[in-house]
């Protein structure tokens, strides 16, 4: 009876009460760290005092950033035996939940959460993620229960604390033959459809003849993955829905949609600086200090995630930092000489946009950058496509005023459908 009642709290708390004094509970936060974390023990605390880390840098000292001392070996071995298994039920002792991300930075991974943890992620869940009429439903003992569908590589004891009498949470193994999955789906009938981008789009694709099968649906969902501009348009073409938006990675809940579409960043237990990537401060990567999670110390922890801010505050009234976009990965940032022959970047959402420009349709490609050299795969490549997509990458870079790279063209080859979908990739940046 604990859990339900510490999850309705968490509930309540984030959807209806506004935090309150988040500097104090960083301060608070910050002395509970250089007390209590080894790792830390003789710094400051003060936010300065503590040293930017990677991820990298992260994993080499596993151990001592996690309060029960778990080795980066323990947990991967558990984690992997998960994976192989299929089976995400065992833990730790202490009730220890061990996830393994899916590499959309360029290696897997791992992350610990405790029972408070997944408490507290269930309720923000909930309380962010649920329109007005799902809570409704949700509320009334009258009315079914809320079903939810989950599509992800990999399932989580984490992600299961959402079941209970009154939320059906079915989950959809994305290892498993996509057409199976898609049949389950049309059974189930669900309320809420939680994917990655990519998916949510081939599930609109194959369910365009009969998308009357789920009419029940009331929220669709992105996740793990960047939401293009035309893969939400084609989900919300075939499903006559919005699609929201949960920013989530291995660090925890970052943030999510608010009803007028804008990203809305979790301040209410993350301390986030930005480091400014371009002099106009257009785009910026994250520092985070989680001055929540219990299980796991993230200090001034640096995402490769690439955010743009929004312009003026939000409709909604929140005055938390918003987004117009999680444009993506730094891996996904695309390189090309100056006049200087300095490496400059291509972001991400101006190469979207170039391609999307052209008159023919492209709905997959992937572009990875091998050094000088850019490989392209299109998987509805015609000598026409190909011109036309050679002609839109030259104008964008001559505009930029860079010298554009050596384009291949190569056959498509489809992604195994556990990855994550990476339509850009920089796999080795220029010297």
């Amino acid at each position: 009876m604990i859990e339900p009642l510490h999850i309705l709290w968490h509930f309540v708390r984030t959807r209806w009460l506004p935090s309150r004094c988040p500097h104090l509970k960083l301060r608070r936060f910050l002395e509970e760290t250089v007390r209590e974390c080894r790792h830390y023990q003789g710094l400051k605390p003060e936010l300065e005092a503590f040293p930017i880390v990677s991820k990298r840098d992260y994993l080499s000292h596993f151990a001592p950033l996690n309060r029960h001392g778990i080795t980066l070996e323990e947990a991967t071995s558990v984690a992997l035996r998960a994976e192989k298994e299929r089976d995400f039920k065992p833990q730790l002792p202490k009730g220890i939940t061990i996830g393994l991300s899916s590499g959309t930075s360029g290696a897997r991974h791992v992350f610990l959460v405790g029972p408070e943890d997944r408490c507290r992620w269930a309720g923000q869940m909930l309380a962010r993620m649920l329109s007005t009429r799902s809570l409704q439903q949700l509320a009334n003992p009258f009315r079914a229960a809320l079903r939810i569908a989950f599509f992800l590589r990999a399932n989580s004891n984490l992600y299961t604390t959402l079941r209970s009498r009154r939320v059906q949470f079915s989950y959809y193994d994305l290892t498993r033959p996509f057409a199976s999955l898609l049949d389950e789906l049309t059974k189930q009938q669900p309320h809420i459809l939680v994917a990655p981008a990519t998916v949510l789009a081939e599930i609109a694709r194959q369910s365009q003849s009969h998308s009357a099968a789920f009419s029940d649906l009331q929220q669709i969902i992105s996740v793990a993955e960047v939401l293009d501009s035309r893969d939400r348009s084609l989900i919300e073409e075939a499903f006559h829905l919005p699609v929201e938006q949960i920013y989530q990675a291995t660090e925890g809940f970052l943030g999510a949609t608010c009803r007028h579409g804008r990203i809305h960043l979790n301040e209410d237990d993350l301390h986030i600086e930005k480091q400014w990537l371009d002099e106009r401060r257009d785009r910026f990567e994250p520092v985070i200090t989680d001055f929540s999670r219990r299980t796991q110390w993230f200090v001034r922890h640096r995402l490769t995630d690439i955010l743009r801010p929004a312009k003026g505050p939000c409709p909604c009234g929140s005055t938390t930092t918003s987004l117009d976009s999680i444009e993506g990965r730094a891996e996904e940032v695309l390189w090309c000489r100056d006049a200087a022959g300095k490496p400059q970047p291509v972001f991400p959402d101006v190469l979207r946009q170039a391609l999307y420009s052209i008159p023919q349709a492209l709905d997959l490609y992937r572009i990875e950058q091998h050094g000088e050299e850019w490989r392209i795969h299109l998987r509805d490549s015609t000598p026409v496509i190909e011109t036309a997509v050679r002609d839109a990458l030259t104008r964008i870079i001559h505009g930029l005023k860079l010298s554009p790279p050596i384009l291949r063209f190569l056959p498509w080859t489809d992604q195994p459908p556990e990855e994550k979908q990476k339509r850009l990739r920089c796999i080795t940046p220029l010297s």
